[in-house]
């Protein structure tokens, strides 16, 4: 592995808290309304077997879902730029930055 793929902490210790706080808060909301979207879909799916639109309610819940995904996924993070859960081409929703690993409670351990 040369030194060129490692990264160092150092060189990500120009950003200033308030705007890692305001990154990190961003990456948490978002990653809220993927979690919430995704618990919305058995009570949603039991309101519509009632009135028989289950065919429509899966529709409209999967591009919610898929417009929620890729917002979610086009955040970026604070500390490198680089999308938080996306690495070339794998997506991943880990808790850390797939580039520089920051942690996505970061701000609150400060």
């Amino acid at each position: 592995m040369n030194d060129d793929t490692v990264s160092s902490d150092s060189e990500y210790q120009a950003i200033d808290n308030a705007t890692l706080r305001k990154g990190l808060k961003t990456v948490r909301r978002r990653r809220w309304y993927l979690w919430t979207i995704i618990l919305v879909y058995m009570p949603l799916m039991g309101m519509a077997m009632r009135y028989k639109a289950v065919s429509e309610a899966f529709i409209v819940w999967f591009v919610v879902t898929f417009a929620i995904g890729f917002y979610t996924a086009a955040v970026r993070c604070p500390r490198c730029g680089n999308y938080f859960h996306m690495n070339s081409t794998s997506l991943l929703y880990l808790r850390k930055c797939l580039h520089c690993q920051l942690h996505v409670i970061a701000d609150k351990r400060l």
